[in-house]
C-alpha cells in the first residue's frame, strides 16, 4: 500500500479544562459508551422498560460528569459500586418479564459483564496514574503483549458476531480482520513508558479497526531501543483526506470520508494521542492516501526521559 507524504503533526492544540478531563478519561468514556448502548437495546426488547431506561439516563449522567475532574475522579473511584446497580437494576427488570423477552436479553447481558471487566481495569488505571503523575514504569513485554491480545479479543466479542479478528494470515478470510501486533525491547525484557501511553496505544489500534472495513489489515509495533519510545500503526482503512490530515487532532474532529462509520467512542482518540506525545516531547507524523489502495500509517516517537 502507498501512502502521501509523511505529515509531522505540529499544529498548536489547546484544550479547554473540560476537554482536558475528558481526554484523561477517554479510555472509561469509550466503555462507559458501550454500556450505555447495551442498555438502550435491553429496553427495546422489554419494551422500553422503565427500570432499563433509567439506567440508560443514569450513565448518560455519568459520561457527562467526566468533563470535570473532580467528578470524573470521583465516578471511576465508584465504578464498582455503579456496576452493582446496574446488576441490580437489571435483575429487579427481568423479573417483570416473561421468559422469552428475558432470554432475548442474554447476549447484551453477557456482553456487559465482560465490559464490567474492561471498565474495571480502565479506572483502575486512571486511578493508580493519577497517584503517579507523570512518573514512567517499567511494563514487562510479555505484560503489554497480553494486554492486548485481551483487549482485541474484547473488541472482536463486542461486535457480537460481525467480525473476528485473527493474528495468522492463515486464518483470515473474508470479513474477518488480520491484526499483526509486536512488542519488543532493544534493551531487555521491559519497556518504560508513561502509564497513559497505553490507552494512546489502544486509541490508535481502534481506530484503525474503526476505519478499516472487515477483510481489511491492522500492523501495530512498539519498540524502545532505550533512546526513545516507538510506536507505529498501519492500515488499510479509509485513509484520511490530505486537507484534513492536520486537523484530525483536533478535539471532536472526524474527517469528511469517515463520518459514515459508526463510532461508539467520543471521538477524540487522534486528540489524545497527539496531546501525550507533546507533552511528553514527542513528535507524531501521519501518512495517509484515500482512494484506491487507501490507507493511514500513524507514528509516535517520545524520547526516554534522562
Amino acid at each position: 500500500m502507498g501512502y502521501e507524504i509523511p505529515m509531522e503533526i505540529v499544529v498548536p492544540l489547546e484544550v479547554t479544562a473540560e476537554e482536558e478531563s475528558l481526554l484523561d478519561m477517554h479510555s472509561v468514556l469509550n466503555v462507559i459508551n458501550i454500556i450505555s448502548l447495551e442498555l438502550l437495546e435491553i429496553s427495546a426488547k422489554l419494551n422500553r422498560d422503565k427500570v432499563v431506561f433509567a439506567l440508560v439516563e443514569e450513565i448518560s449522567d455519568v459520561a457527562q460528569s467526566l468533563c470535570d475532574p473532580e467528578a470524573a475522579f470521583q465516578a471511576v473511584s465508584n465504578v464498582d459500586g455503579l456496576i452493582k446497580h446496574i446488576r441490580l437494576s437489571l435483575a429487579e427488570a427481568m423479573k417483570r418479564h416473561a421468559p422469552r423477552a428475558v432470554e432475548a436479553c442474554q447476549v447484551n447481558i453477557d456482553n456487559l459483564e465482560s465490559i464490567f471487566s474492561i471498565v474495571r481495569i480502565r479506572a483502575q488505571e486512571i486511578v493508580s496514574r493519577k497517584a503517579r503523575s507523570d512518573e514512567w514504569v517499567q511494563y514487562e513485554v510479555e505484560h503489554l503483549r497480553n494486554n492486548f491480545h485481551a483487549f482485541l479479543k474484547a473488541v472482536e466479542t463486542n461486535s457480537k458476531g460481525h467480525y473476528r479478528i485473527v493474528d495468522n494470515i492463515a486464518k483470515h478470510q473474508d470479513g474477518f480482520y488480520l491484526v499483526d501486533f509486536k512488542v519488543s525491547s532493544g534493551t531487555g525484557s521491559t519497556i518504560p513508558m508513561p502509564p497513559v501511553f497505553e490507552d494512546v496505544m489502544r486509541d490508535i489500534l481502534a481506530n484503525a479497526r474503526k476505519y478499516t472495513r472487515p477483510g481489511g489489515e491492522i500492523k501495530g509495533g512498539l519498540f524502545c531501543d532505550g533512546k526513545e519510545l516507538r510506536y507505529v500503526v498501519t492500515d488499510t482503512g479509509c485513509g484520511i483526506p490530505a486537507e484534513e490530515i492536520d486537523s484530525v487532532v483536533k478535539f471532536g474532529h472526524r474527517a469528511q470520508n469517515a463520518l459514515d462509520f459508526p463510532t461508539r467512542g467520543g471521538g477524540f482518540g487522534l486528540t489524545k494521542a497527539y496531546y501525550v506525545t507533546r507533552r511528553y516531547n514527542g513528535r507524531m507524523w501521519i501518512e495517509s492516501k484515500t482512494g484506491t489502495n487507501s490507507g493511514t500509517r500513524i507514528e509516535i516517537r517520545i524520547p526516554l526521559p534522562h
